[in-house]
């Protein structure tokens, strides 16, 4: 096989990866949703650019283990348990991440069988809608305490 047969298999195989993920998005907005819901917020010690970061990492990275080896410094990090130890529910936010980490893994293996490049974008994806969820959880805490800013971002004229 030839470069230019190499560079038209890689093409075609991100188009493909790119078509099946369309058919995931609806399915990872819900489950960030759902992480960040009702009953389970970002630790308040966590800003939005934390689970910002995780976008850019898994854009950058070459396999799960990597996000994952990152959660994990995150939380031997924090010494105050107040972002990726602080408890969500009945475990720390990293763990339950870590968990949330692996069902999308799972669901990406179902779509494209051994394609790893996909289970990452899929997290790419997931981390995106889960940083959007985290911002407007910000905006809502802020409006409830009567805390929104003064300055002019943000605001609409």
């Amino acid at each position: 096989m030839n470069a230019a047969e190499r560079t038209v298999d890689g093409l075609n195989a991100e188009r493909d990866r790119r078509k099946d993920l369309e058919g995931l998005k609806e399915e990872l907005a819900q489950r960030a949703a759902k992480f960040l819901g009702d009953g389970r917020s970002k630790p308040g010690g966590m800003g939005y650019s934390q689970i910002r970061n995780l976008v850019s990492l898994t854009q950058t990275a070459s396999s799960v283990l990597e996000i994952e080896a990152f959660i994990d410094y995150q939380m031997g990090r924090d010494n105050d348990y107040k972002s990726w130890r602080c408890s969500v529910g009945d475990r720390p936010f990293g763990e339950a991440l870590k968990d949330e980490i692996e069902a999308i893994e799972e669901l990406a293996l179902k779509k494209r069988k051994d394609d790893r490049k996909f289970v990452l974008l899929c997290l790419t994806y997931y981390f995106g809608y889960l940083a959007w969820r985290a911002k407007y959880l910000e905006y809502a805490g802020s409006k409830k305490t009567g805390k929104e800013g003064s300055g002019r971002r943000g605001r609409r004229r």
